[in-house]
């Protein structure tokens, strides 16, 4: 595990391999830990994974937005000189994915968008936010891992990988109550990129878990229209978390798509 002050925080990442550089991104309210499975995989690429601010291994530093995290996320690249890369992020991750592609696609080589929108919160959204916010401050994270648990997974993964559940709870309860506030208002707040994705002249790869019921296939080949010549990768059996429940199949559309 490497570390990096970045923003007033110390960003915690590991940063494996050789070959081209690949830098995956986790989505809320998850850590690095979600990729271990697809890094474990692609021995032949440099893998990268990351802890954002207050989570993981990861301070929290001031707090942060999107942006802000797109920023971060550039000082790190730039340290090791890792540029031109990959970049792939679920959910979360590639709000953030995206708003990096919107300032810094010089340093990017290809862009991955896994089981993630580019539309910005619609004022139901946003209230949902609110609600998930004061849920946790009267609840604490455990309220939140409850609350979003059965929409994470595919059925078939809730029915057939008990541990793979416990897992993921586990991921979720670990987080600190006051990272969960900030991202939820973070992702709240985020800008829309639909643009930026008509606008990339990088190649694009959207992945979607079939039974992905928060970012579902229909938003995905939304996006995969938005983005000229873009890819797209649908993985079955599997829902938000399609890197958690199928890495070696979200490997396997990595490796095809850095060929």
């Amino acid at each position: 595990m490497k570390h990096l002050s970045i923003q007033g925080a110390n960003w915690a990442f590991s940063d494996e391999g050789a070959g081209k550089a690949l830098m995956l991104v986790h989505g809320f309210p998850l850590d690095r830990r979600l990729w271990s499975g697809v890094a474990a995989d692609l021995k032949e690429f440099r893998v990268i994974t990351v802890d954002l601010p207050g989570f993981g291994q990861s301070t929290l530093g001031k707090g942060f937005t999107i942006e802000s995290l797109a920023d971060g996320l550039a000082t790190l690249v730039e340290s090791p000189k890792l540029g031109p890369l990959t970049l792939a992020g679920l959910s979360m991750g590639g709000y953030i994915a995206e708003a990096f592609a919107s300032k810094y696609e010089s340093s990017l080589d290809r862009l991955v968008l896994v089981d993630t929108k580019a539309e910005a919160d619609n004022p139901q959204q946003k209230q949902g936010r609110d609600k998930m916010i004061d849920m946790v401050r009267t609840g604490g994270s455990k309220a939140v891992a409850d609350d979003m648990l059965g929409k994470m997974l595919s059925p078939e993964t809730i029915r057939t990988s008990p541990q793979l559940v416990r897992e993921l709870r586990n991921l979720m309860v670990a987080v600190p109550p006051k990272t969960i506030e900030i991202a939820l208002a973070a992702l709240r707040d985020r800008a829309d990129y639909v643009s930026v994705l008509q606008r990339l002249k990088v190649p694009v790869m959207i992945i979607v878990g079939k039974d992905d019921v928060i970012a579902p296939p229909s938003l995905a080949e939304t996006m995969q229209k938005a983005a000229a010549g873009s890819k797209l990768e649908v993985i079955p059996a599997a829902g938000h978390l399609a890197p958690l429940e199928q890495p070696n199949a979200v490997a396997d559309a990595l490796r095809r798509f850095m060929a």
